[in-house]
């Protein structure tokens, strides 16, 4: 055992709080001393802390509630943010091996996925019923790219709810998710872990941190994993290097520098097409791409953080980020031929299209965002202002591959698929066409108040506006300039009390995501409006987390996400809403019993059709939307070294279809609803880790990714096993 001396407390001039650590920082196991101890400490000899070298497990330290977020632009405990937020800790991801972000994501509640096809791919889904695959972070710079995230270098991923534009900038109805990437902190600690499973799954990792000096550290994250899948075919191979230099901590200078990459190489999944409207009822491992099917993508982003504390209350943040993506697929996109029967369907016999998907692409941004944050007393009242500026310069260029009619992969039929089929001589040629080319620059500037007017009474309002120039290679321009707002009431009884009531808008421009044909020049952007009423709970002491809200979220002139059909059809509706409620629970019960989980009903509905749309879909609920689902995840200490785990992934039925032109009846096609099962048993020593997991344990038929425009779904992974072992250095 060793004896350690508390050190001295920080000098008044910028003192590090203990927020402004990192959860992991926790890991170490004991407090932090007083920052500033009052007179009577002062000559208090302290008793030596005793730390033992076989410390329990660190992950003991940390819980599901995760920590602190940034998410609102300034450093908060969860339970004070104004607004509906779900943090999914790595703590919560470890335990059920999510390695992506897409499986980081099944544990929210109210979250839908949307299959790749017309243009679109990488990480794509639904929150609150609208699509938010333009409204991703990466500790809270725009990271929209379309590629497949990892969380190997993830501390944390925060989903904030509804309209977000104020704090963001441009984006959507259902909220934003902001992943949150592994810092540096004052303490010699690593890991690795080694993965294997069935389908032939191997994932390697490394998290290791190093102190440097009293004040500066060096954090390097590693990541290879390469599997097939219980779907034929499908397979992925992905390495990923994060390493993060930070000196300055506990200082009134602060600095860090980060790069970031990931290379993935998959091949592509569209699933099975719909028959009769439902999913084509074939076994969950049938594939009908070929093997000469990939996608490829390449990340890298360098970034640079500078934090100045003027005083213990006032602080300049600045960050630079430099980012660059690559993408590149050749696919198959599976289509019944005119013809199919449900009995040549049921002899396997039905003749298949294989749609070819053959594109690439490559994003350039640059993105600076800077927030002052302050707390000063005005008037007997209690300020907590935030004053930003955001600048962003977007290159993109996107490209199809030949259309040489004969470039692509033979019919082949229901019953019979095979990926290996002879293929013609022009499949896979990468003769670039079609070639467009993006170029926008942006700004937004911004500032928010929160006042404390009475005890436990706060009013929050912010503002934010952004101007944005964009040109084309086709010749067409956008200019916009748009105002978004934030605005609460929050009365906080108690620190284990949250009630709040909210309202925030957001907007999307036509030039949003790259879309390189702005045909819908001359309509409104997207405009949307969220009103919140909600409740944080913080119960057993501050050990579980519960929430709860009721909402209705409102979108008009809602945009085709589909960007190559959006030519013809640049709207889906005029106007749209979703009314809500959301009850969601993270942390511990007892010292043995920990609950993740959530539920969400959703009573969807499209209000007013697109001008010289069919108002045959006015009423009806939109696409990818289950009007009702929920999650839940709970571990138990059988025995001081066993834990075990279960959990349920459920959603609702969910719809998939096109919105036609004129007085034309949509086809709807449906998936149906689900509950996954997902089990866990672990052995830990304070040294390592031993876990098995179970995905899928009753290997059930499900459809997790739908392609909204009706074409087709994506099954779900069958069961599937893997042995994790994880040694702590």
């Amino acid at each position: 055992m060793t004896d350690i001396t508390p050190a001295a407390p920080a000098p008044a001039q910028g003192p590090l709080r203990p927020q402004l650590l990192p959860l992991g920082a926790m890991l170490l196991g004991f407090a932090l001393p007083p920052l500033v101890p009052d007179a009577a400490a002062e000559d208090t000899t302290l008793s030596a802390v005793e730390v033992r070298e076989t410390a329990d497990n660190p992950r003991d330290q940390q819980t599901y509630q995760g920590g602190t977020t940034r998410v609102g632009k300034t450093e908060q405990l969860p339970k004070d943010v104004p607004q509906a937020l779900t943090i999914v800790s790595e703590k919560l991801m470890f335990e059920k091996n999510n390695d992506t972000l897409k499986d980081a994501l099944r544990n929210v509640a109210g979250l839908t996925f949307n299959a790749g096809e017309g243009g679109r791919i990488g990480d794509s889904m639904n929150l609150r019923g609208f699509y938010s695959f333009g409204d991703l972070y990466l500790d809270g710079i725009r990271d929209v790219a379309q590629y497949n995230r990892e969380v190997f270098n993830l501390e944390q991923v925060d989903v904030l709810r509804g309209s977000a534009a104020m704090l963001f900038g441009r984006g959507q109805a259902g909220g934003v998710i902001n992943q949150v990437t592994k810092q540096p902190v004052l303490v010699d600690r690593g890991s690795v872990t080694a993965t294997v499973g069935t389908d032939n799954y191997f994932r390697s990792t490394a998290d290791l941190n190093k102190k440097l000096s009293d004040t500066a550290a060096f954090r390097l994250n590693l990541m290879k994993t390469e599997a097939d899948s219980t779907r034929d075919e499908v397979s992925t191979d992905r390495v990923g290097v994060a390493p993060t230099f930070r000196w300055g901590i506990g200082t009134p200078d602060e600095f860090s520098l980060g790069a970031y990459y990931l290379k993935t190489h998959n091949v592509l999944d569209y699933g099975v097409p719909f028959f009769e409207n439902r999913p084509l009822d074939v076994d969950k491992s049938t594939f009908y791409g070929t093997s000469s099917d990939y996608e490829d993508n390449e990340t890298t982003m360098l970034t640079g953080t500078w934090t100045h504390r003027f005083s213990s209350a006032t602080t300049l943040r600045s960050v630079l980020r430099a980012a660059d993506y690559q993408r590149d697929l050749w696919g198959v996109a599976p289509r019944l031929l005119a013809g199919a029967t449900a009995a040549t369907i049921a002899d396997g016999t039905a003749a298949l299209r294989r749609g070819r998907q053959a594109r690439g692409g490559e994003e350039h941004t640059l993105t600076s965002q800077t927030d002052l944050t302050t707390h000063f007393a005005l008037a007997g009242m209690k300020h907590e202002a935030l004053m930003g500026l955001e600048l962003l310069r977007e290159q993109a260029r996107r490209w199809s591959y030949n259309s040489i009619a004969t470039a692509v992969a033979p019919n082949t039929t229901v019953g019979n698929p095979n990926p290996d089929d002879p293929l013609p001589a022009t499949y896979g040629n990468t003769i670039k066409n079609a070639i467009s080319h993006y170029r926008g620059y942006s700004h937004g500037l911004y500032a928010q108040d929160t006042v404390e007017f009475l005890p436990g009474w706060k009013f929050l309002l912010g503002a934010r506006h952004d101007q944005m120039n964009a040109s084309y290679s086709n010749g067409a321009r956008v200019n916009y300039g748009e105002m978004s707002y934030r605005a609460g009431l929050s009365f906080q009884p108690s620190e284990m009390q949250h009630y709040y009531l909210a309202w925030s808008d957001s907007f999307n421009p036509t030039a949003d995501l790259y879309q390189f044909t702005p045909t819908s020049g001359g309509l409104e952007p997207e405009r949307s409006r969220t009103v919140e009423l909600g409740a944080k709970w913080e119960l057993f002491d501050g050990d579980l987390s519960l929430r709860t809200a009721v909402y209705r979220a409102q979108k008009e002139w809602e945009r085709n996400t589909d960007v190559e059909t959006a030519t013809a059809n640049a709207l889906l509706s005029k106007r749209r809403h979703t009314n809500g409620f959301e009850l969601e629970w993270a942390g511990r019960i007892t010292p043995k019993w920990e609950v993740f989980g959530g539920w969400a009903l959703m009573n969807a509905e499209i209000d007013e059709a697109r001008p010289n749309g069919s108002k045959e879909v006015e009423g009806m609920r939109p696409r990818n939307t289950p009007p009702f689902a929920w999650n839940v995840w709970t571990t138990y200490k059988v025995a001081p070294a066993w834990k075990v785990g279960v959990g349920v992934d459920a959603k609702a039925a969910r719809l998939a279809y096109g919105i036609p032109n004129g007085t034309a009846t949509p086809n709807v096609n449906v998936a149906p609803g689900y509950r996954r099962l997902d089990a866990m048993i672990a052995y830990e020593q304070p040294r390592y880790t031993l876990k098995l997991n179970f995905q899928n344990l009753t290997d059930t038929t499900y459809y997790e990714t739908v392609y909204d425009n009706g074409g087709h779904a994506i099954p779900g992974t069958g069961r599937a096993v893997q042995l994790t072992a994880e040694y702590r250095l």
